[in-house]
C-alpha cells in the first residue's frame, strides 16, 4: 500500500469471477467501463478423465485385436478368459464415456 495513498487499492476494484456456463453481470457507474470476463475455461488443460479415456480405448483396441488373433475356435477356457476380460474392458470404456460426457455437459 502507497503511504502517499490511504485508499486500499485492491478495496476498491471489483471482481467477478463467472462459473462454468454462468454470466457476470457489473455496473460501476457513470464513465468508462472495464469489465474483465475471464472464465477457467480458457485455462482448461486435459483432465485426469479424459487421459484415463484413451488409455482405455487404446488397450480395449490392443486387447480386441489380440483376443481376434489369438482365437482358436474350440472349446477352450484361454477364450472365454479373454471373452470376459474384453466384455469386462467394454463396460469400463462405456462407463467412462459416460462421465467424460457428463462432465463435459
Amino acid at each position: 500500500m502507497n503511504p502517499s495513498n490511504p485508499i486500499n487499492p485492491n478495496n476498491s476494484v471489483q471482481q467477478n469471477f463467472a462459473q462454468h456456463g454462468g454470466n457476470v453481470f457489473a455496473n460501476q457507474g457513470p464513465g468508462n467501463q472495464i469489465i474483465n470476463n475471464t472464465t477457467q475455461q480458457a485455462k482448461r488443460r486435459t483432465g485426469f478423465d479424459t487421459k484415463a479415456l484413451l488409455v482405455i480405448l487404446v488397450l480395449d483396441v490392443a486387447f480386441f485385436f489380440y483376443g481376434m488373433t489369438a482365437y482358436t475356435g474350440r472349446n477352450t477356457t484361454a477364450d472365454t478368459w479373454r471373452a470376459g476380460i474384453f466384455i469386462l474392458l467394454l463396460i469400463l470404456t462405456v462407463s467412462l464415456v459416460r462421465r467424460w460426457l457428463r462432465r463435459r455437459v
